[in-house]
């Protein structure tokens, strides 16, 4: 169980340094509509999956979440190397980076029920 909540903490730690990095260190246009919503390591602390998803939660199209991998793949060492500036381990994890596909059906339905709440069927 300690591991658990090792690796969650291992991984809110670089989600952090990465939504950081990615607003105060990236120039590159690809990556400019993107939030990093989850980081899961591996419980040897060896890999790390970094989610990521436009930051309105809109769907994104091929064209889009091609250009933001390739955006991705080329800022990749400089993540890993700021994230291993902070890491207090004798590695850095590999990152991985996937698009969430929950995210944006979240804020869809936040949406909604926003929506919901301020429609006039509930007035009299």
């Amino acid at each position: 169980m300690s591991s658990n909540r090792r690796t969650e903490r291992v991984g809110t730690m670089i989600r952090d340094e990465l939504m950081n990095v990615l607003l105060k260190d990236i120039s590159d246009p690809r990556l400019v509509d993107i939030i990093f919503t989850e980081v899961e390591v591996s419980k040897d602390l060896h890999l790390a999956w970094v989610y990521y998803d436009s930051r309105d939660g809109a769907q994104l199209s091929d064209k889009k979440r091609a250009e933001i991998e390739k955006g991705l793949k080329s800022a990749t060492p400089f993540f890993r190397r700021k994230v291993g500036q902070i890491m207090a381990s004798k590695f850095t994890p590999e990152l991985r980076f996937k698009q969430d596909t929950h995210s944006g059906q979240v804020t869809h339905l936040m949406q909604l029920i926003e929506q919901s709440q301020q429609s006039p069927a509930g007035e009299e």
